[in-house]
């Protein structure tokens, strides 16, 4: 089967799954807490007649510590029994800048308020440039204690009032910026002149300025997320839809203002924040990225239907179909562009896209979850590899690595039943029609001659490893009157392709809502749909699960659960003898660790659009204490 028959279901089934995770109690995920690049904050922060110092040019990044010495502390006790963390305990953040700034600086300032670094460049030649915080007590006595001399609204520090002439010189340059409040006084300091006038306005009058509300956080304005960008190596895709979407990353990354990670201890657990601050919502991803969404949304009902043993679960409120226009009709059109490049038939691609597009690209709630056997797995990979029966025993593990999982939209089912089917219908014909112009090109060149079509499957594309029919089937009683059942029966056509296998495809309806499921496993798929649209299952569910409480929070634009042996369930295709090996290696790290990699982790995602325009996505992980000390295990290999 081609590209055409393949998509929608690809696209509603954007994740595969694992074994189900163990669920440790949690409490609500904090609200994000807002960056230097936060719109409302740095409003407030300034007075009315002054404007923010602009960030200065190469800056990369801005690193925030709260609290120096309490973050010190937390890191030292999470690492307790690592090489690093002995190196911890034997020093401090004082000792490390008494080595940088010298003994006089450290006793002027506070450590446990923020410490701000500015770093310009990137790798080994990055400069650092700090900024800490001095108490209102220790500015009276400055003049006693150093030289000092004013520059630009700074005191500048030209030395050290000492008896001892070697006691006098500093290491680096620093000035201290008064501030112009009560407890806003800073001293920073540089390796050079240049760097330290040049970060010092943008660090004391924005950056100091801002809240922190996090234990520590790391902020990379978008300019640096571009000249990242321009030393990565570009992909060689010259297809349409390659071209498509290396359009939508780079105006995306135009609409960018910053990203940042944060971190917040809540002992035993650590929450991380992945924040984006676009500029403007130009871009067709902005507009999809960062949709304008209800402030007191709930959790879509469907997501608490999902089987219990699911071990990756999202949803998403979506955005509306107007945002989502500009993606969709530049996602279609290069789709359409590549399969008219390659032989198929112009009028039957227009009723083909204007299919598809009824049912994709439409907006509203979507849900995701997915899972599978991980005992399962282990045991047919620990056959594989014992080598038992060869390449039956290699079929054997690549399905019992194969998830399910299922996908629910808020719409009726006949809509999605009838265009699946239709989409099929023309999907056969459109090979069809590109079967016969193939095969009447070989008749007029002669296959296989110079310049000619190849030899062999008259429909098959170069780069095509397997092909696969869709056959509507009949239903299983056990789902619901009006289901629809597809088998998508793959065969190989290349020596590498994965073996042959059929997976199964069911639209079921349930009132108002579309279930939809996709699995090897048709068994497997068939009761985890009877689950979600029976109410009658509920104690089945993850609505009855416990420890879920963060994810019924309202407010959120998206929301979900994972674990780190879901992940590696996800990535393990199994589709040849290297791909088995892998999984048998990273299943077999997995068993290794202390709680397994089964520790579910909640995310929520919230998405503001501000009054200028401009726009900000958080995401919010939780991570507990057992995934913490298995990603420590995996850290320490």
């Amino acid at each position: 089967m081609k590209r055409a028959l393949l998509l929608p279901i690809v696209l509603s089934a954007a994740c595969a799954g694992a074994p189900a995770p163990r669920r440790d109690p949690v409490a609500p995920l904090p609200p994000a807490a807002r960056s230097a690049g936060a719109e409302p904050a740095r409003a407030a922060a300034l007075p009315a007649d002054a404007q923010p110092a602009p960030a200065p040019a190469g800056l990369s990044s801005v690193v925030r510590i709260a609290d120096s010495q309490r973050t010190w502390g937390d890191v030292t006790q999470l690492l307790a029994g690592t090489p690093f963390g002995m190196f911890l305990l034997g020093a401090g953040p004082e000792a490390l800048l008494e080595k940088a700034l010298g003994p006089a600086l450290v006793d002027v300032v506070d450590l446990a308020r923020p410490l701000d670094i500015a770093v310009f460049g990137r790798s080994k030649g990055a400069r650092i440039v700090a900024s800490l915080s001095v108490p209102e007590r220790e500015m009276s006595r400055l003049q006693d204690r150093f030289v000092l001399e004013e520059h630009r609204g700074m005191l500048r520090v030209k030395g050290v009032r000492a008896e001892e002439p070697e006691d006098r010189a500093l290491p680096r340059v620093c000035a201290f910026e008064p501030g112009n409040r009560s407890g806003s006084a800073r001293l920073i300091c540089a390796e050079d002149a240049e760097d330290l006038e040049a970060a010092a306005p943008y660090l004391a009058q924005v950056v100091g300025r801002e809240p922190l509300e996090v234990d520590a956080r790391i902020e990379v304005p978008g300019r640096a997320v571009i000249e990242a960008m321009k030393d990565m190596p570009e992909e060689d895709d010259d297809s349409h839809s390659g071209k498509v979407g290396q359009g939508f990353a780079e105006a995306f990354v135009r609409d960018l203002e910053s990203v940042s990670v944060d971190l917040t201890w809540a002992s035993p657990d650590i929450d991380v924040g992945f924040g984006m601050r676009l500029a403007s919502r130009r871009s067709p991803l902005a507009l999809a990225v960062a949709p304008v969404a209800a402030q007191d949304a709930a959790t879509p009902p469907a997501f608490f239907r999902l089987p219990r043993d699911t071990a990756l679960a999202f949803y998403t409120q979506g955005a509306s179909r107007a945002e989502l226009t500009p993606l969709r009709e530049a996602f279609f059109q290069g789709l359409r562009d590549d399969m008219a490049g390659e032989g198929y038939d112009a009028p039957g691609l227009d009723r083909f896209m204007d299919r598809l597009e009824t049912l994709t690209f439409t907006g509203g709630p979507l849900v995701i979850g997915a899972g599978g056997d991980r005992a399962a797995a282990e045991k047919a990979l620990a056959d594989y590899k014992g080598g038992k029966g060869a390449a039956r025993s290699q079929k054997a593990a690549r399905r019992a690595l194969q998830s399910w999982f299922l996908v629910a939209v808020e719409e009726p089912a006949q809509p999605w039943i009838a265009g699946v089917k239709e989409l099929i219908q023309i999907g056969e014909e459109l090979d069809r029609k590109k079967a016969s112009a193939t095969a009447a090109g070989n008749g007029a060149r002669g296959a296989g001659a110079p310049g000619g079509p190849p030899k062999g499957d008259a429909s098959k594309d170069d780069d095509d490893e397997q092909t696969t029919d869709l056959v509507v089937v009949r239903a299983p009683a056990a789902l619901p009157a009006g289901t629809l059942h597809v088998e998508l029966r793959s065969r190989p056509l290349t020596k590498d392709a994965p073996p042959a296998h059929t997976s199964h495809l069911y639209v079921v309806p349930a009132g108002q809502r579309t279930w939809i499921g996709l699995g090897e496993d048709g068994a497997a798929v068939v009761d985890r749909l009877r689950i979600a649209a029976d109410p009658g299952r509920d104690e089945r569910t993850l609505g009855a699960a416990p420890g879920l409480e963060a994810l019924r929070q309202r407010g959120t634009l998206a929301g979900g659960l994972f674990s780190l042996a879901g992940w590696t369930m996800l990535a393990a295709s199994g589709d040849s003898p290297e791909a088995l090996d892998e999984a048998a290696e990273a299943l077999g790290g997995l068993a290794a660790l202390p709680a397994r990699g089964e520790t579910a982790m909640p995310l929520a995602i919230t998405s503001e659009v501000l009054g200028s325009g401009a726009a900000r996505v958080d995401v919010r992980v939780r991570v507990p204490g057992a995934g913490i000390r298995d990603v420590l295990a995996l850290l320490m290999r």
